[in-house]
């Protein structure tokens, strides 16, 4: 916990508890949240304007819509994501709360009372496999070139591992399974959260030199396992832009998991 800043926020609270109500606009249904168990109300806080609501949590994903400063929400759970550092209360911090109408905001941002999390893992974030999971060779910085999907895939493994590394791993996503396997680290036919999953060229309209995401969770419906994955660069998307769906494990993906 970062004392100043704290102090700040609850400076803070009770001017932003009588202003108006919220203001979240064109959150898509898809957006919704997970669980209400836990969900916490808070202020939020802007330098001026509105907050901006994403659909992952990074700045760079794309917004899906607004709340206006001082307006109260609801928070339901949070997520480890990219490092945001600005705001009121001058603060870098890489958690960011999903609302109970669907989408991402910064803590920067929100008067909570505290720089810690203050309502659980979103389910997306929390998943765990029962099996241990092998370490390979890793690097500090991210080695891919920034806003592709393989530099958003690793830097979402460096936030949700907790391992503040990354692994050494670069090139075209068709080839990363040799890749990874030449770095020291395990790949996997199953389907896995808390992994990178290569796409292959034509699977879940890859392009020709392959793709990969993040799978946050695994779910098992009646025809099969499906993936809840957050990437960046999605087939149809630009690069730097992020974004997240669920789809079915077809046959031929691979996993990478995180330690």
């Amino acid at each position: 916990m970062h004392t100043t800043g704290l102090a700040r926020r609850l400076a803070l609270v009770m001017p932003a508890v009588l202003a108006a109500g919220i203001g979240l606009t064109e959150i898509p249904a898809a957006a919704a949240p997970e669980a209400t168990a836990g969900a916490v109300t808070v202020t939020v806080r802007t330098d001026s304007g509105d907050l901006n609501v994403r659909s992952a949590p990074s700045a760079t994903s794309h917004r899906v819509g607004t709340v206006r400063n001082g307006s109260r929400v609801v928070i339901t759970c949070h997520a480890r994501g990219t490092v945001f550092s600005g705001g009121p209360f001058d603060l870098t911090t890489n958690l960011w709360n999903r609302l109970a109408d669907g989408g991402y905001v910064t803590d920067a941002m929100l008067v909570t009372g505290s720089n810690d999390p203050v309502v659980p893992p979103c389910a997306t974030e929390s998943t765990r496999p029962a099996a241990p999971r092998p370490a390979g060779a890793t690097v500090t910085r991210n080695p891919a070139e920034e806003g592709t999907a393989l530099w958003g895939a690793l830097e979402k493994w460096y936030f949700t591992s907790g391992k503040r590394s990354y692994p050494a791993v670069r090139g075209t996503p068709r080839d990363l399974v040799s890749v990874a396997r030449s770095a020291g680290w395990t790949v996997v036919g199953d389907p896995r959260a808390r992994a990178m999953v290569v796409i292959p060229p034509g699977v879940l309209d890859a392009p020709d030199s392959g793709h990969v995401a993040w799978v946050d969770a695994t779910s098992n419906r009646a025809d099969g396992v499906y993936l809840r994955v957050t990437e960046m660069g999605a087939p149809g998307t630009a690069p730097h832009i992020w974004s997240g769906r669920t789809v079915k494990a077809a046959p031929g993906l691979s996993y990478i998991p995180a330690p």
